[in-house]
């Protein structure tokens, strides 16, 4: 497994996970606003919502698993 400098993961969590989460909380307020107006599309929204955040949920997961692997072949 491939190790992670602190500006490669640093990059990774600013290209993924906080611009997945930034991505997510943007539709959530898009969703307030139509779920007032339109609920049956809202909730076609929030299912979409749900498997993005369940897929970022995932991609967070391999990172700290790297990490991880990390941590037991270089310990501090």
């Amino acid at each position: 497994m491939p190790t992670l400098d602190p500006i490669t993961l640093a990059n990774e969590l600013h290209d993924g996970v906080i611009q997945e989460l930034s991505a997510l909380l943007l539709q959530l307020e898009t969703y307030e606003r139509r779920l007032q107006k339109d609920p049956a599309a809202a909730e076609a929204d929030l299912q979409r919502i749900k498997d993005q955040t369940r897929a970022s949920l995932n991609e967070l997961r391999k990172l700290m698993t790297r990490l991880r692997e990390m941590e037991k072949t270089n310990p501090l």
